[in-house]
């Protein structure tokens, strides 16, 4: 009789680390400097444009081909997309047991 509605999982926005300042250079490019929205990076790249949200928030970890699509699609080098990156106030260096 009556449909169990889906529990969604609760997104946790992260404050900083390496997704986060991506995010927020990617967001910056996007809006400042190209005035596009996503719909208009979604476009250039084939990227979902809910995919772009979560990359944009940093919930979502960018792969290295989707380094290279977002780079073209914003009209840069993924070598200035990574660089900026580094210097962003929200860049965290990633530290494990692997890194020691």
């Amino acid at each position: 009789m009556f449909v169990k509605m889906v529990k969604r999982r609760r997104q946790i926005q992260p404050r900083s680390g390496v997704e986060k300042a991506f995010g927020q250079i990617v967001r910056t490019i996007r809006e400042d400097e190209l005035s596009i929205s996503q719909a208009e990076l979604e476009k250039r790249t084939g990227l979902n444009r809910t995919f772009i949200s979560d990359l944009e928030r940093g919930i979502q970890g960018p792969g290295i081909r989707t380094i290279f699509r977002i780079a073209k699609g914003l009209e840069t080098s993924p070598c200035s997309l990574l660089r900026r990156t580094t210097r962003s106030k929200f860049f965290v260096f990633p530290v494990g047991k692997e890194l020691d």
